[in-house]
């Protein structure tokens, strides 16, 4: 008895590793076909940084130094 409950173990941790090894050969054809959407990333990229800095020069700079304790002192 051990040796069947043994032998479906191996046999279902197998399964599994197979499915694995298909999904990650899966995965190599699918990144072949992303390249050309690099370029675009890129672009995208850009555009997106140059938003954040205009975004931080707007923030005022803060001339007041705030104590989150002070009321406890």
């Amino acid at each position: 008895m051990r040796i069947l409950i043994a032998s479906v173990a191996i046999a279902l941790m197998m399964v599994t590793a197979h499915a694995q090894d298909t999904y990650a050969q899966d995965m190599g054809k699918t990144r072949k076909h992303q390249h050309p959407q690099k370029t675009e990333n890129t672009t995208k990229t850009k555009a997106d940084e140059q938003a954040y800095k205009e975004a931080l020069k707007r923030i005022p700079d803060s001339t007041k130094k705030v104590d989150p304790w002070q009321n406890v002192r």
